[in-house]
């Protein structure tokens, strides 16, 4: 069974800077994990944002990743995370 209510939609391209506390702040929320999940899509970072991603997916069940290669913008990821995301309710976040 599904207990997913809120899946939350972040698109990340060379952020790096602020990656680390947009993913915290997602781990730290009061909200049991299993009723939200984290889905974020890696646009082609070259920074080596994508690997911080990685990591937390690795440590984090609610948190998914996914990596493609640079749309030029937030739009593509932001729809392949709606057409997978379980959540009842759908947050975009942006990483900065």
């Amino acid at each position: 069974m599904n207990n997913v209510l809120i899946t939350v939609l972040i698109t990340s391209y060379n952020a790096k800077k602020y990656l680390i506390t947009c993913l915290n702040s997602m781990v730290n929320q009061t909200c049991e994990r299993k009723y939200f999940e984290v889905i974020v899509v890696d646009d082609g970072s070259t920074d080596g944002s994508s690997n911080i991603c990685d990591e937390y997916a690795k440590k984090y069940e609610n948190i998914k990743v996914v990596h493609q290669e640079n749309s030029g913008g937030p739009s593509k990821g932001r729809n392949y995370g709606i057409e997978h995301a379980q959540g009842k309710y759908i947050y975009f976040v942006d990483v900065d």
